[in-house]
């Protein structure tokens, strides 16, 4: 197992532009290397003139700079090795997070838009957890579980982070289809220790969801919810490929779109499995309430198999970096030719 030094995401970023930006230096030195040649005079006559210059060999340095500039990176990325795998036992309990990503979630009632704020509370949420697994399940006129149960918190957030509009094709809000996913996310085998946090503003829902809450009661599912935007109507915009706004959502009549907090279905469905509704808007406490009453419930325990004793090894790879920069170095580009003379000898006094 490799995993590297926990680096903040933007010096990770920095490290490797350095590469990118390195072959494009190497590339426009081959350009003008070729741009130069051509204003010397024929290129043909020049070609014929440097036979001794190895075109493979000279490849092959650029290549051997490019490599070792990778491996040096990589050294300094701070990379570490484990091959042994330990069982750890942790306590707590199943969170399964129902995200909205309509298009109404695109609203920009809540800065920056109900989206992004919903999906900063649940980084906010995921950083308190001490051993609970969490899923996500996103859903708009469809559901889908993107993320099964789960203790790899980054893997978690790296799939929220996927999580937007366009991951669901099918426009709505599908509360109860949303409900059922979450509930197969579960473990069938274990009906305690579940708990659900639908993020929604509730807007556009279509069909009764009676079924599925006497399913998730009978399955001693809990379900908090909170509800996201204001109680006025926004407009909701249209992105175009860059994310800009392009305009707003209008009817056949050319009429703009609004949307608002729709409470009523929200706050019934937390009533009926022993829940609560909060309002996540911009100045409360986000989902801290929800999390230390889950904290207050009964935990089990989750058994998982984790690398530990990981060992630095980040001067392999400044070795492999630094014997390709030496060979790239010592290596000539001139190409091995036999030297036979062909011509006489010729007598001084001839």
């Amino acid at each position: 197992m490799i995993k590297f030094q926990e680096y903040p995401f933007f010096l990770q970023l920095f490290l490797w532009l350095w590469l990118p930006l390195f072959i494009a230096l190497l590339l426009w030195t081959i350009r003008w290397r070729k741009r130069v040649r051509s204003q010397l005079g024929d290129v043909q006559l020049l070609d014929r003139l440097s036979t001794s210059i190895s075109k493979p060999r000279r490849r092959f340095k650029e290549i051997l700079k490019v490599c070792g500039f990778i491996f040096i990176i990589l050294a300094v990325m701070g990379p570490k090795f484990s091959n042994d795998i330990v069982e750890v036992t942790r306590k707590g309990v199943d969170i399964v997070i129902l995200l909205d990503v309509s298009n109404s979630m695109l609203a920009e009632d809540i800065t920056p838009s109900r989206l992004e704020k919903a999906k900063f509370e649940i980084r906010k949420l995921v950083e308190k957890l001490r051993g609970d697994r969490i899923g996500l399940v996103v859903f708009a006129g469809q559901a889908y579980l993107q993320t099964p149960l789960t203790l790899d918190y980054s893997a978690f957030n790296m799939f929220l982070d996927l999580s937007d509009d366009h991951t669901i094709g099918v426009q709505g809000t599908a509360l109860e289809d949303a409900i059922a996913t979450g509930i197969r996310a579960f473990d069938e085998n274990d009906k305690k220790h579940r708990v659900m946090i639908m993020i929604s503003d509730g807007e556009d829902h279509e069909g009764k969801i009676d079924a599925v809450l006497k399913r998730a009661e009978s399955e001693n599912t809990t379900i908090y919810t909170a509800g996201i935007g204001t109680l006025s109507g926004t407009p909701i915009p249209v992105l175009d490929r860059d994310g800009h706004i392009s305009g707003y959502k209008k009817t056949a009549d050319g009429e703009v779109v609004t949307t608002k907090l729709a409470t009523a279905t929200l706050e019934e469905i937390a009533r009926s499995t022993g829940g609560r509704f909060i309002h996540l808007n911009a100045s409360g406490n986000g989902l801290d309430d929800i999390y230390q009453e889950i904290l207050g419930m009964d935990q089990k325990e989750f058994a998982s198999h984790e690398f530990t004793n990981f060992k630095e090894q980040f001067q392999w790879f400044a070795w492999v970096g630094l014997v390709c920069f030496i060979l790239e170095f010592l290596l000539s580009d001139l190409q091995k030719r036999a030297r036979n003379w062909g011509g006489e000898l010729i007598h001084a006094d001839e």
